[in-house]
C-alpha cells in the first residue's frame, strides 16, 4: 500500500517510474555484482564490436577516404584564400605518371601553384592501361594491340615478343646483307616511324641466321654456312622450327597459367589445364623417346579427376564431357605446333628464290647485266619476301601463341594531346 501511495504521488508530479531489467535481482550487494558483471560483459562486447570496425576500416580503407574528406573540407575552406589567376584550373583524369611526382615537379618548374592529388579511381570503373616496356620491346606492343589491350590481370607479352619474333623472321629470312639492309633501314627510319624500330632486331637475327645458312646478297658463295645449306639439307631446316613451335606453345601455356593464378583460378589451372600439358610433353616427348609415353595415362586420370571434382554434374557426364574437351585441346596444340614447319618451308622458299635470282644472273652475258639482275632480285627479294615473312610472323603470333593466353579486355591509356594550331602555339609563345 505504501509503494502504490509512492507510485501515486510520483505521477502527481509528473516523476517517472524506471523499471528494474530482467537481469538485475536480489537485494542491494547482489545487485551491485550484477551491475559489475553486467559492466564488463559489455565491455567486453564493446571490446569486440571496435575490433570488428577496425577489420572494416581496414578492408575499405576508412582511413584514406577520411584524408580525403579532410583534404576536400580544406579545400574549400580555403579555396577563396588561395592566390590564384585567371588560368587556375581543376584537373582530373588517369595519368601515366606512376612516380606521381612528375606533373608536381613540372609545376614547381613552371612556378604554378596548384594542389595535386591522386585519389584512388571510383568503383567499378575499368581504368586503362599504360604499357612500360624498355627501349627494345616497346615496338612489340605492336602485336598485343592487334589483338587487344591486356588487362590489369593479364600478362603483357611484349617482352617474350622481342626474343620470339626476330628469331622466327631471321629463319625465314636468313640472310648476311638482308638483314643488314633491314637494320640500317630499322636504324634511319626509327624517329619517324617507331614501329619500324622492329626492323633492327629482325635484321640483326636475319644476319645471324644467314650466317648460320651461309648466304650473303643471296649468294652462297661468300662465306661459310656455320650450320646447313637449306638447299642440299632441307630436312633439318624443316625439323628445327618444330621444336621452336614446341617451346612457344609452352611459354603461352605457362603464362596462361600465370594469369589463372593471378586470376584466382589456379585450381581451374592445376586440375585441368597443368595436366593438359603434361599430356602435350607426353605425346611431344614420345616422338624423340618411347619411354616419355609412360607420363601420358597420368597425364590423362589427372585430367579426368580434375574435371570430375571441379564439375556442378554427375561423374559420368562431366567425364563425357572432359572427354571431348581433351581431344580437342590436344588435338588442336599437336596442329598447331606442326604449323611451325611452315618456318622452315620459308626459309627454304628464301633460298630457293636466292638461287633462282643467282642462277638467272650468272646465265647474262656481260657484267653489268649480271649486276644488274642480281640488284633488282635483291631489290624483289627484300620487298616481296619481307611482305610474305612479316605476314606469316604476325600470324604465328596471334593465332598460336596469343590464343592460349591472350584475351584483350583492357583499354588503353589515351593522353590528352597539346593544341597544335597555329592560334594556340602564338598565345602559349606571348604567355611565355
Amino acid at each position: 500500500e505504501v509503494i502504490d501511495s509512492l507510485q501515486r504521488d510520483m505521477q502527481a508530479l509528473k516523476g517517472q517510474v524506471i523499471t528494474l531489467p530482467v537481469w538485475l535481482t536480489g537485494k542491494l550487494d547482489t545487485a551491485g555484482r550484477q551491475v559489475i558483471e553486467r559492466q564488463r560483459d559489455l565491455q567486453r562486447r564493446a571490446d569486440e564490436l571496435y575490433a570488428e570496425l577496425d577489420e572494416l576500416e581496414k578492408a575499405h580503407g576508412l582511413h584514406e577516404v577520411l584524408g580525403d574528406i579532410e583534404q576536400m573540407e580544406w579545400f574549400i575552406t580555403h579555396v577563396t584564400d588561395l592566390p590564384v589567376s585567371e588560368n587556375f584550373a581543376w584537373i582530373t583524369g588517369w595519368t601515366s605518371d606512376v612516380s606521381e611526382n612528375g606533373i608536381s615537379d613540372i609545376l614547381e618548374q613552371q612556378s604554378i601553384r596548384a594542389v595535386v592529388h591522386y585519389p584512388k579511381p571510383p568503383m567499378g570503373v575499368n581504368p586503362p592501361m599504360v604499357f612500360h616496356n624498355s627501349w627494345l620491346s616497346r615496338p612489340f606492343e605492336f602485336f598485343a594491340r592487334l589483338l587487344g589491350v591486356p588487362a590489369a590481370n593479364e600478362l603483357d607479352p611484349s617482352v617474350i615478343l622481342s626474343l620470339i619474333v626476330p628469331v622466327i623472321f631471321g629463319y625465314m629470312f636468313g640472310d648476311v646483307g638482308h638483314g643488314l639492309v633491314f637494320a640500317l633501314a630499322g636504324l634511319l627510319l626509327q624517329k619517324r616511324w617507331p614501329l619500324l624500330r622492329i626492323l633492327i632486331s629482325c635484321g640483326i637475327s636475319s644476319m645471324f641466321f644467314g650466317w648460320v645458312f651461309g648466304s650473303v646478297f643471296a649468294s652462297e658463295d661468300i662465306i661459310q654456312p656455320l650450320w646447313v645449306n637449306p638447299i642440299k639439307d632441307p630436312l633439318p631446316v624443316l625439323a628445327a622450327p618444330l621444336a621452336g613451335g614446341v617451346l612457344v606453345l609452352l611459354l603461352g601455356l605457362m603464362a596462361n597459367g600465370i594469369q589463372q593464378f593471378w586470376q584466382g583460378n589456379w585450381r581451374q589451372w592445376l586440375a585441368i589445364d597443368a595436366a593438359v600439358v603434361v599430356i602435350y610433353l607426353s605425346v611431344v616427348g614420345s616422338v624423340l623417346d618411347n619411354r616419355a609415353a609412360i607420363i601420358l595415362p597420368i597425364g590423362v586420370l589427372w585430367y579426368f579427376a580434375g574435371s570430375v571434382v571441379l564439375a556442378s554434374e554427375s561423374a559420368s557426364r562431366a567425364i563425357g564431357h572432359a572427354l571431348g574437351q581433351l581431344v580437342e585441346s590436344v588435338l588442336q596444340l599437336l596442329i598447331n605446333t606442326i604449323s611451325f614447319i611452315r618456318v622452315g618451308a620459308f626459309a627454304l622458299a628464301h633460298a630457293g628464290l636466292s638461287l633462282a635470282v643467282v642462277s638467272i644472273a650468272n646465265t647474262a652475258s656481260h657484267p653489268l647485266f649480271t649486276a644488274l639482275i642480281l640488284v633488282l632480285g635483291n631489290i624483289l627479294i627484300l620487298v616481296l619476301e619481307g611482305l610474305v615473312v612479316s605476314i606469316q610472323t604476325t600470324r604465328l603470333v596471334l593465332f598460336e601463341f596469343f590464343i592460349r593466353f591472350l584475351k584483350g579486355t583492357g583499354r588503353m591509356f589515351q593522353p590528352l594531346t597539346v593544341p597544335t594550331n597555329t592560334e594556340t602555339q602564338a598565345n602559349r609563345r606571348s604567355r611565355i
